[in-house]
């Protein structure tokens, strides 16, 4: 008599398949405590992942990988300090309108609020400086915060969202049935100028001799 067990899968697995899910192909960042493995998993599959120096010039790459793919990248921080490092970075990606994920690792669950190893209110940090902050609440909702960040990056004005993963959370495993499985999400609406006001330009174009039109980004984030 034999009996069969089902796969288990890892925290840092489950974030990297989510994130190739949604259309995720780069990783910027600098791997330490506790995100060496998710750093490790994303290449496992298929992400293309570039180590950096510094989490603020990581913040800039990912995001500016974002404005010229319009798909985020993603940028991948330490916690407490290298997390904080990012902040600059997710403040220019929400100015300039560029998306971008950071995914922090921080402390332990069963350490918050005890001193945990550079334990620092990452998610509070990061609502100043982005459109979406959360901790996924447990390991099978994971894709769901995925999704909900990497929509949320791109629709209306794209900008920089946060995920916080403690460090229990990458190592921790469960089986694979009980992950939540979420499709990519759609492209971003596209946005359309009101039609009176295209015909009012379109008419003071065909009365102009010599005209010059200064096109904005806004023409990009519209996908027009």
């Amino acid at each position: 008599m034999s009996t069969s067990t089902e796969e288990e899968v890892g925290g840092a697995v489950i974030i990297a398949e989510a994130l190739v899910a949604q259309g995720v192909e780069y990783m910027f960042g600098i791997v330490g405590f506790p995100v060496i493995e998710l750093g490790v998993c994303a290449q496992a599959v298929g992400i293309k992942y570039i180590g950096m120096r510094n989490e603020q010039a990581a913040c800039y790459a990912a995001s500016a990988v974002g404005y010229l793919t319009r798909r985020p990248a993603v940028c991948l921080v330490v916690s407490g300090p290298g997390m904080i490092h990012a902040l600059g970075g997710m403040a220019n990606a929400n100015e300039n309108c560029w998306p971008v994920i950071v995914i922090g690792g921080s402390t332990d669950r069963n350490q918050e609020g005890c001193g945990g190893f550079q334990e620092f209110p990452q998610v509070e940090a990061a609502r100043l400086y982005s459109k979406y902050a959360a901790r996924p609440d447990s390991l099978s909702r994971i894709p769901f915060f995925i999704e909900k960040a990497v929509r949320t990056s791109l629709y209306g004005r794209p900008g920089a969202c946060y995920i916080d993963i403690p460090g229990d959370m990458i190592t921790a495993t469960l089986p694979r049935s009980a992950v939540q499985v979420y499709e990519r999400c759609p492209p971003m609406p596209k946005t359309l100028a009101d039609p009176s006001s295209v015909s009012q330009a379109l008419a003071l174009l065909r009365q102009s001799k010599c005209p010059l039109v200064i096109i904005g980004k806004g023409n990009i984030v519209a996908h027009v």
